[in-house]
């Protein structure tokens, strides 16, 4: 696009006036060529891009000016004296407790303890499970902008979610994770350090980044850690870019660094609306989910794209809302004879199968989604009577056994090979195809007891919307129809 949108044009002008800036980008809207306008609209000034990945800061470093020098959060952070420990190998959560020494820390002598959970069986909580969930809290502290771990920091596990199991779950872990956080602070820990935790020692630092202008990409789901050090960065000029309808990623840390901005800088709220990615049929879709959660801002299509809303037998891309959901879609593709891609790889369905095999076997499992269960029928039980999301993992496991399904994780190819391409929501975001299909895993919500309404929680309008502009010609939402009967959304 060589000529700016007055949209575009009204945010360099904004730009231009030397003001704090949060502009609402569509999806398909053209944020990044908004943003390579403003860094070439000023060559003079120094200019920082944070980008959300790798991947896209290294695109930013070809596209944009030489004024503007683009890196993640991370890259802003890194230290080369933490490159030894970044290549130490790998660690499990066994051999991370027994090196911390779970069982000193917590004065534990004799029997393993153990924690009641939801459905009242015991749950043995080996030093392994504890290490994993010590560790886990750690990155949830990592992502926050707080300055000592908490209980707070413990994430919540399916089964362990009564009062006192989860007063039982703090007692063994909150200690184990502020060891494990003060080991982790020292050149020499013997726990492995990533790259959350040299970000997090960075903005405890309280830097100073040495730039002009700030530019904060994909700021709907930027953990609140990046956020407040940017925001701190009072010296420079602030601009944060992102689509609040696409914040995804709460559940692991990441809010909405656009109302931050907001709140907190009381700067304006510009829009980006005109979507160059797919026609009017395909942002009409958009629009539902848009008036749904109240969006500030609702999407126009490109008249010069032809886009069409129907059934589709053979899409390009097949998107889930669950990884159970995803490969159950796998497997039917593989058994079909079809060559089929999983984005992100077969990794996290493989640790759950496994996960879900330790289980079948009387064996415990360190797995986030399964640690809070004693035996696999527990993990039945739950599913049915508490919690539809496991539903999906629990049939999948039952019809096809650990073995089959990891077998076919094997069996996946590569992107550039495949004739279909599955995916998650959350690890679609960002990509997009020429003819999408969401997948009936989208669970259209209950109606509540008391008062009759259907209440869908935001953020699950939210990864519908993601999913539905992933499409650039055709797009098949049948399985999404049930938002005509959505009533109200929840936070």
């Amino acid at each position: 696009m060589v000529n700016p949108t007055h949209e575009q044009a009204e945010a360099v002008d904004a730009y231009g006036d030397g003001l704090d800036l949060v502009l609402q980008a569509g999806a398909g809207c053209g944020k990044s060529s908004t943003l390579k306008m403003i860094a070439r609209s000023d060559r003079r000034r120094r200019m920082t891009y944070v980008a959300y990945n790798a991947s896209i800061a290294a695109d930013a470093r070809r596209s944009f000016p030489s004024n503007c020098m683009a890196k993640t959060g991370h890259g802003l952070a890194f230290d080369p004296k933490y490159g030894a420990r970044l290549k130490r190998p790998r660690q499990t959560a066994h051999q991370a407790a027994q090196a911390l020494d779970v069982r000193s820390i917590l004065g534990i002598i004799g029997a393993t303890p153990s924690i009641r959970t939801d459905l009242g069986h015991p749950k043995a909580m080996t030093s392994k499970i504890i290490m994993r969930m010590a560790l886990d809290t750690v990155t949830r502290f990592c992502h926050s902008a707080d300055d000592e771990i908490t209980a707070r920091h413990i994430p919540h596990y399916d089964g362990l979610t009564k009062k006192q199991a989860r007063a039982e779950l703090e007692q063994l872990v909150e200690p184990v994770a502020r060891a494990a956080w003060e080991d982790l602070k020292h050149n020499e820990s013997v726990l492995n350090l990533n790259h959350d935790h040299y970000l997090k020692m960075w903005a405890l630092s309280r830097p100073t980044i040495p730039t002009d202008v700030v530019l904060l990409d994909e700021a709907q789901d930027t953990n609140d850690v990046l956020s407040a050090v940017l925001l701190a960065q009072e010296h420079a000029q602030r601009i944060a870019v992102g689509d609040s309808a696409q914040q995804i990623y709460s559940w692991r840390g990441a809010n909405d660094a656009l109302q931050k901005f907001l709140r907190e800088l009381g700067c304006p709220e510009l829009t980006l609306s005109q979507s160059f990615r797919f026609g009017p049929a395909i942002a009409a879709r958009a629009n539902i989910w848009l008036r749904l959660i109240d969006a500030p801002l609702r999407l126009t299509g490109w008249e010069a794209a032809e886009s069409s809303v129907g059934l589709l037998d053979s899409p390009d891309a097949v998107l889930c809302r669950t990884n159970a959901g995803a490969m159950g879609i796998v497997m039917e593709g593989l058994a079909a004879g079809r060559k089929v891609a999983l984005v992100g790889g077969g990794g996290d369905i493989k640790s759950l199968a496994w996960a879900a095999e330790s289980l079948q076997g009387g064996r415990p499992t360190d797995h986030p989604e399964l640690c809070g269960f004693a035996s696999w029928d527990d993990v039945r039980q739950y599913a049915a009577e508490e919690d539809g999301s496991l539903e999906v993992l629990v049939k999948l496991i039952d019809e096809h056994g650990p073995d089959r399904i990891v077998a076919a994780a094997d069996g996946l190819c590569s992107e550039a090979q495949a004739e279909l391409v599955v995916s998650t929501a959350h690890r679609s975001k960002g990509r997009e195809w020429p003819a999408v299909r969401i997948h009936a895993d989208f669970r259209a919500p209950k109606p509540d007891q008391d008062t009759g309404l259907v209440i869908l929680p935001r953020e699950e309008a939210r990864l519908a919307y993601v999913a539905v502009t992933r499409a650039r010609e055709q797009l098949d939402d049948t399985a999404l129809a049930w938002v005509r009967d959505v009533t109200a959304v929840s936070e």
